[in-house]
């Protein structure tokens, strides 16, 4: 991605730019270009100036610079001579792709991704709205009709609960952000067993063996329904990780994290592993093209989600396959945690 363009005439003045962000269509022109922007230099002499001399393009990969916004960093940078007719150069175009080291960069990418987020999450609100009531409707009928049946109406009573969750959420969604708390009092524990009930049938026809273990949790203070859409998203990525089989396993525990008592949740599979050259970005904003099979957003929601309840989100890889996710979560007294935070 090109992050800033200039070009000049052949005394090296400014006669055109543009960039990212309001700031270059104010800055003036017939000025040398090196008044605003970093002075390039190539075989001692200035790198565009010699462009322009030899009537060939000039490229400067891997180019150490101070960037517009101030900062050191890595750029690769393409000058192109421009001619006019066919043997005068009358300038060159000069293209700056920033490749690493700006902050200001980074921000504007992350806002960037945060705005796709925003547009996808409106659009799949909306559009999930009218197969959700169609979904209602039938389970009502079948219901009616099937409800003799203890495990289809064991079943058919999750399935309604859970549509009536979504319907509220994304009512909630549409009128507000969905990180607006929700907070109360439960028994963590409890909202494991309602997650292993979605997730154990998923898990038989994936061919894993899935297993939970309940450890000795107090009664703590969040929004149950975000933080079981965390858990279940990390848990469906699990499950899409062992595509030939394996072992999921659900646990939970009470630990000490410093002097603050912490609940735990850990989600561990046999998978393959994660790769340990893009560890550095796990939970942040995915980056474009980088995944096979979806967005990535997934990870980013449920770390956003952790994150506003002051916790945190670990993922330990295992060299030789298996990956084990920590969400960890503080036990905060009642009424500390207030809606909004």
């Amino acid at each position: 991605m090109t992050l800033y363009s200039f070009r000049v005439d052949d005394k090296l003045n400014l006669i055109a730019h543009e960039g990212d962000g309001a700031a270059f269509s104010e800055l003036p022109l017939g000025v040398p270009y090196y008044e605003y922007y970093p002075r390039l230099g190539y075989k001692s002499v200035d790198a565009v100036a010699y462009a322009i001399e030899h009537g060939e393009p000039l490229s400067l990969a891997g180019y150490r610079l101070f960037c517009f916004h101030r900062e050191k960093c890595t750029a690769d940078i393409e000058i192109i001579p421009q001619f006019a007719g066919e043997c005068r150069c009358c300038g060159a175009m000069i293209a700056v792709d920033i490749r690493s080291g700006c902050s200001v960069l980074g921000e504007m990418e992350n806002a960037q991704a945060l705005v796709d987020i925003g547009k996808i999450s409106v659009t799949l609100a909306h559009g999930v709205r009218n197969p959700l009531n169609a979904i209602k409707g039938a389970v009502v009928y079948l219901k009616d009709k099937y409800g003799t049946d203890a495990t289809f109406g064991e079943f058919a009573g999750i399935i309604d609960d859970e549509i009536h969750k979504l319907d509220n959420f994304i009512t909630m969604f549409l009128s507000t952000s969905y990180l607006d708390a929700r907070c109360e009092e439960i028994q963590l524990n409890d909202l494991l067993e309602r997650v292993a009930n979605l997730v154990t049938l998923q898990a038989q026809a994936c061919q894993v063996l899935f297993k939970v273990e309940y450890g000795d949790l107090p009664v703590i203070r969040l929004d149950s329904f975000n933080i079981g859409h965390a858990i279940l998203n990390v848990v469906n990525n699990a499950l899409g990780a062992m595509e030939s089989g394996g072992m999921l396993t659900l646990r939970s525990r009470r630990e000490q994290d410093g002097e603050a008592e912490v609940a735990v949740v850990e989600i561990a599979d046999t998978g393959p592993g994660i790769d340990y050259r893009g560890t550095k970005n796990i939970g942040g904003f995915p980056a474009a093209g980088c995944r096979k099979l979806g967005r990535g957003y997934g990870l980013f929601i449920t770390g956003e989600i952790i994150r506003h309840h002051r916790g945190k989100l670990e993922i330990i890889g295992n060299p030789h396959g298996g990956t084990t996710v920590r969400i960890v979560l503080p036990v905060i007294p009642p009424g500390e945690m207030t809606q909004g935070e």
